[in-house]
């Protein structure tokens, strides 16, 4: 089976599921119920959970920008701030949530010739914020505990994730390991990549001695995500939903575990498992089903409203230059093949 076959058959598969997931959700909430609960929106806090994630945003192509550094990957920060839009701006309108970070991989990889190094920065960069959003999530849980506040059993499942996601850090910052991998690379047949993978080792390896400097970076992530955690208890407010301390520090545990499970990659974009996952894991925060998926529809109107800043700045450097009617796009940092 060739690569395009493949990635053809995936796509088609989550077609389907997304498919199924919304025909299942249909049987169980009609949209009338849905669109009750988007009738009266109160823009004020609509636009207050748009400017709050317009500022997660911000920050987070700040802390993609330190890892870059950090990894001996020296673009400038608007390059940088660009392509992280653009990513976001992919991640909201390409049927996969890869495409936005595989668009940054390969566009300023090719600029510098260091694909390897974008790769491992931008994987770090994605589980510093995993581990961040679970952790505040715990953190939360913690808190509910104390007060006797009730969660589902699931939420346990926050602890292993947890624990799962700093092992991978601690795995890719380990020099022994990443020479272990080289190794078995080499072992089963795929020496040609023993080469990218050292260079991917060896750029993780270098930030491994510079403790305070993670530890900074993971603060810097935590805030990040606690931003777009209010993001959503913004959204909330903006349909009228009042939410008591109980009921917010509810939802500070279960939005965690919605977004874990949107990882899964058995829909377009998370479109038909965000709001079946809402409809049934939301409502212990005393949301009605029709209530909580209006939330989370609003919440992801949001960032999609705000990641058209990332189509923006695609399309403005894209544009034919003024010198002539017959000058060509220019290409987005040395490619303008989409990924």
């Amino acid at each position: 089976m060739t690569a395009a076959t493949r990635s053809r058959l995936l796509l088609g598969l989550k077609v389907f599921g997304t498919l199924v997931l919304v025909a299942f959700l249909l049987t169980k909430l009609p949209l009338r119920e849905v669109e009750a609960a988007l009738h009266s929106p109160r823009w004020g806090w609509l636009m207050l959970s748009f400017a709050i994630y317009a500022v997660s945003a911000v920050l987070g192509a700040w802390q993609w920008a330190l890892i870059l550094r950090g990894v001996g990957i020296n673009a400038t920060w608007a390059e940088i701030s660009r392509l992280y839009h653009i990513g976001l701006f992919f991640n909201n309108f390409l049927p996969a949530n890869i495409g936005g970070d595989a668009w940054k991989i390969l566009d300023l990889g090719a600029r510098d010739g260091r694909r390897a190094g974008v790769l491992a920065a931008t994987l770090l960069d994605r589980l510093i914020g995993l581990a961040a959003l679970t952790l505040l999530a715990c953190a939360a849980m913690g808190v509910a505990g104390a007060m006797a506040i009730p969660l589902p059993p699931v939420s346990l499942a926050l602890l292993p994730v947890g624990v799962l996601l700093f092992a991978a850090m601690a795995v890719l910052l380990s020099r022994r390991l990443g020479a272990l991998l080289v190794q078995m690379a080499v072992r089963v047949g795929l020496g040609r990549f023993a080469g990218p993978l050292t260079q991917f080792a060896g750029d993780l390896h270098r930030l491994r001695p510079r403790v305070a400097w993670l530890n900074g970076v993971f603060g810097l992530s935590l805030g990040i995500q606690l931003l777009r955690l209010l993001t959503h208890l913004a959204a909330a407010r903006g349909l009228g939903l009042e939410l008591d301390l109980a009921a917010s520090l509810q939802l500070l545990v279960l939005i965690p575990l919605l977004a874990l499970s949107l990882t899964l990659p058995i829909s377009i974009n998370g479109i038909g498992l965000r709001e079946s996952v809402s409809a049934s894991l939301l409502t212990w925060a005393g949301l009605a089903a029709p209530q909580a998926v209006a939330m989370e529809l609003a919440a992801y109107l949001v960032q999609v409203a705000y990641s058209l800043v990332g189509g923006v700045m695609l399309w403005r450097h894209r544009r034919p230059a003024a010198a002539g009617p017959g000058t060509p796009p220019a290409p987005v940092s040395g490619t303008d093949r989409e990924p």
